[in-house]
Order: structure tokens, then C-alpha cells, then sequence
């Protein structure tokens, strides 16, 4: 599979239809445990200094390119992705792709009561979808033992994690040798949206790629992490000037 080197940190060069296609082929091997990612620009500022985060993402199974400017800064610096992969785009395909082959997913991550809530939206759509477990992002060491064990136990097809970046990403890199999945990925937020506590932008909105903007005014505080957004516009304007 071709890749786009963005800021040192390797983009598949996937649309949707083929980013699902390879999960679906993660899954069917069922081989070692597999890593999916989803960076976007503040991700790939934050692997600037944190490398380890950056191997993390290097190394992944599939790196799908999550918002408009992963997608501008590769035609910036010469190269192509075809159109940007946004996690939450990427779970409503898998959950159409689980619905038709019976894979077995588990949620983990976000406050209590949100994976449940999202499981009872989503299942009002795919009343089949194999949804085998649940659990929130909050674990001391026990939880996490706890849900390690049951994870291992149930064996699901597909692990979504909604943590936060990078916590998520680095749990998943952490764990997955010792968890019996086929396949992790890292999804954000995604539960908030998913069980109707968050609203996504408007479709117009998200086609102007402002959809961290309509963030911004529902969230305030993310303005600190907002401000990722021009330093990352920087660095590929100074990577640009001097490749």
C-alpha cells in the first residue's frame, strides 16, 4: 500500500471504500492483533515531540488520514491523498461492514453511561450488529485488568477505544499483544457523537473542511488544542521551503 510522508508521520494513501476493505482483510487473517489510527493535524504536531506517539502511529497496521488538512498538506508537499478518512466516518462503514459479516465489536472509552447509550443508538439502525461489550475510558489498574480479561474472554472482530489522543493510541499499542482481537482502533470522541451527547457539524460544513471551527463553538475549551492547527499549516509550509 502506497504512503504520504506528512511531518515525518507515513499516511496510507486510502479512500474509504479501500480503508474498510483492509480492515475487512485484518480481520479475515486473523493473525496478530492489527492497529488502525486515524491522525489528523493536531496528531501529527503532537508526534513532533512525542516519538514514542510517533512510532506509535508509524507502525500501525493502517494510518487513514483523519480531516482536510492531512489531505492539504500532502498536495502541499507534492504528493496525493484521495479524500480524508474521518474515524466516525470509518466506524459507520465498519458497522455496516460488521452488520453484513457478523463481526463482534466491543466498546471501550468516554464517561460511563456513553458507550451504552451509543450501543442502543446504533443498534435502533442495525438491530443484528453484534455489539458484545461495553465499557467506559475511566481505569485504574484493576478496571483495566478487568477489562482486559473480559475482552480476552468475549474475543471480539473489532475494538474501538475512545480515550483520547494519544492515551488511546498508546493503550492499544500497550495491550494489544495480550488482548484477543483482530483488529484495535482509536476513535476520539466518537461515543459522545454516537450517543447523541455531541453534534457533528453540518455536512455543508464538514464539505469546507470547518468542522474543527463548529467544534470549537460547542466546546470552548478545546481552543488550546485548536491552536495545533496553525502550527502544523507552518510546518508544512516551512517543510515545503525546504524539501
Amino acid at each position: 500500500m502506497k504512503q504520504v510522508d506528512i511531518l515525518d508521520v507515513t499516511i496510507d494513501r486510502v479512500d474509504m471504500d479501500t480503508a474498510v476493505s483492509k480492515i475487512d482483510k485484518l480481520i479475515e487473517n486473523k493473525g496478530d492483533s492489527s492497529l488502525v489510527v486515524t491522525p489528523n493535524s493536531e496528531m501529527i504536531v503532537m508526534a513532533q515531540k512525542d516519538l514514542g506517539f510517533r512510532n506509535i502511529l508509524n507502525q500501525a497496521d493502517l494510518t487513514v488520514p483523519d480531516g482536510i488538512g492531512v489531505v492539504w498538506a500532502a498536495r502541499l508537499l507534492g504528493a496525493y491523498l484521495p479524500e480524508r478518512v474521518t474515524g466516525i466516518d470509518l466506524m459507520s462503514h465498519i458497522f455496516e461492514l460488521a452488520d453484513k459479516k457478523d463481526y463482534r465489536i466491543y466498546f471501550l472509552g468516554g464517561k460511563p453511561g456513553v458507550t451504552k447509550q451509543a450501543k442502543r443508538r446504533i443498534l435502533s439502525k442495525y438491530p443484528e450488529l453484534k455489539i458484545i461489550g461495553d465499557h467506559h475510558g475511566y481505569l485504574d489498574k484493576k478496571r483495566e485488568i478487568n477489562v482486559i480479561e473480559e475482552i480476552n474472554s468475549l474475543q471480539p472482530d473489532l475494538l474501538f477505544v475512545g480515550m483520547g489522543v494519544p492515551l488511546q493510541e498508546k493503550w492499544l499499542a500497550k495491550n494489544l499483544s495480550s488482548l484477543q482481537v483482530s483488529v484495535g482502533i482509536g476513535v476520539g470522541g466518537s461515543f459522545d457523537v454516537l450517543a447523541g451527547q455531541k453534534e457533528r457539524a453540518p455536512v455543508w460544513v464538514q464539505r469546507l473542511g470547518l468542522e474543527w471551527l463548529y467544534r470549537l463553538l460547542q466546546e470552548p475549551e478545546r481552543l488550546i488544542r485548536i491552536l495545533s492547527l496553525p502550527k502544523f499549516v507552518y510546518l508544512v509550509i516551512k517543510r515545503m521551503i525546504l524539501s
